[in-house]
């Protein structure tokens, strides 16, 4: 896609689909603290392994690459994020997932990149998040 058409579409409405199913190895993280709830919510998030970011169809950017589920609720189902408890802010775990859409920020100010979670092939048992 050049730049004058990517221009005109805006930078809200660019979707990149991959050409198939994108296979990542990582950790998600649900987070439950107070900054992490005013910045995305109570979102489940995965951060894929460094050797891995090149396969994520998004420009080349400075920060770590890390996106929420589009489809939050049956993520949370398919990597079984415990229930928020009192006691943790939060829950993470190592795992496979695998997604097939992507759809990367590009705006200024505060936003992520989503995707959409089609499968997991293994996840670990999850780890509180202990409060700060």
């Amino acid at each position: 896609m050049n730049l004058a058409l990517l221009f005109l579409l805006g930078a809200s409405q660019l979707y990149i689909p991959p050409e198939k199913p994108i296979v990542l190895d990582g950790q998600y993280s649900q987070r439950s603290d107070e900054t992490s709830l005013q910045l995305i919510g109570e979102r489940v998030c995965f951060a894929p392994v460094k050797a891995q970011w090149g396969r994520l169809p998004r420009p080349a950017a400075t920060h770590d690459a890390w996106f929420c589920f589009a489809n939050d609720a049956e993520a949370r189902k398919l990597l079984r994020v415990p229930a928020r408890q009192l006691d943790n802010c939060g829950w993470q775990a190592r795992a496979r997932i695998i997604i097939d859409t992507y759809q990367p920020y590009l705006q200024e100010g505060d936003g992520n990149d989503m995707a959409r979670l089609v499968s997991v092939d293994k996840v670990a048992q999850p780890n509180a998040i202990a409060c700060e």
